[in-house]
């Protein structure tokens, strides 16, 4: 669950599919509500989570994967330097775009 703090309501959710997996990736899922869109908040919540959990020795590759119409996650994600690796087709949501960084990859940018 996401909660702005400034008025403590419910704007989304978010959290990590599993954890990570026999190579070491991670996955993560987000949804923002739509009143709460476009204002950075999917950005500061990926980030959040992103600089959490590099920091666990077991994560190699971050994960994204988001429906080939949803052109504002796309952006976003790809803001974050995060490179498209190709579709899947996901049980439930259908094909998804899917984007991954290496954990190394974005320490050292973070690290500047």
């Amino acid at each position: 669950m996401a909660v702005l703090k400034s008025t403590r309501e419910i704007i989304g959710s978010a959290g990590f599919h599993d954890g990570p997996d026999e190579n070491g990736m991670i996955e993560i899922g987000l949804e923002i509500v739509e009143a709460y869109r476009e204002q950075g908040l999917a950005q500061e919540l990926l980030t959040a989570m992103w600089d959490w959990v590099v920091h666990e020795p077991r994560v190699k590759t971050l994960r994204y994967t988001v429906s080939p119409e949803n052109f504002p996650s796309q952006a976003i994600i790809r803001k974050f330097g995060f490179a498209y690796c190709g579709q899947q087709i996901d049980e439930e949501d259908g094909p998804e775009d899917i984007y991954e960084m290496s954990a190394d990859t974005y320490r050292r940018l973070k690290a500047g």
